[in-house]
């Protein structure tokens, strides 16, 4: 958001309402991060906020208008998550292609298990075609030595 505020040129923010409202918003994530850090005490919690947290801090420090967000173009109610979907078609085909999936990753992995197996099995016969060579090889080098008019 700042970068959309601010003048290329002079690398300010021009609009005052702007530029209040960034800063407010920049120094509550600030107070927020101080805290956390304060607060965490080594723990396994994240020091960082959450964008949906942070779009929050300027849902809130922004002004409103007409039932608007000025500059923001959204309506005074919304947030910036999605709701969750509640027609029943669409959770029906979200669930029909949630299996279709884990069917495809089930097939996959037995796809990829065969694989190793014949893979494995590839190198074994191809060690056993080398040593059955080998064993010609010096079947022929005798064969030659006792028979050398032959061969």
């Amino acid at each position: 958001m700042k970068g959309a505020y601010t003048n290329k040129h002079t690398r300010e923010i021009q609009d005052v309402v702007m530029k209040n409202v960034i800063d407010l918003v920049e120094t509550q994530v600030e107070e927020v991060r101080a805290s956390q850090l304060i607060s965490d005490d080594d723990s396994s919690a994240s020091n960082n906020l959450t964008r949906d947290r942070i779009n929050e801090m300027v849902i809130k420090a922004v002004p409103k208008k007409k039932d608007r967000l000025v500059g923001l173009g959204l309506r005074a109610g919304s947030s910036s998550s999605q709701p969750p979907i509640s027609d029943p078609v669409i959770m029906e085909e979200l669930r029909e292609k949630t299996d279709r999936i884990e069917a495809l990753e089930t097939q996959n992995a037995t796809i990829l298990a065969q694989m190793v197996e014949q893979k494995s099995t590839l190198e074994l016969q191809s060690e056993q075609v080398a040593e059955t060579q080998r064993l010609n090889r010096e079947f022929l080098e005798k064969m030659k030595e006792l028979f050398p008019t032959q061969f």
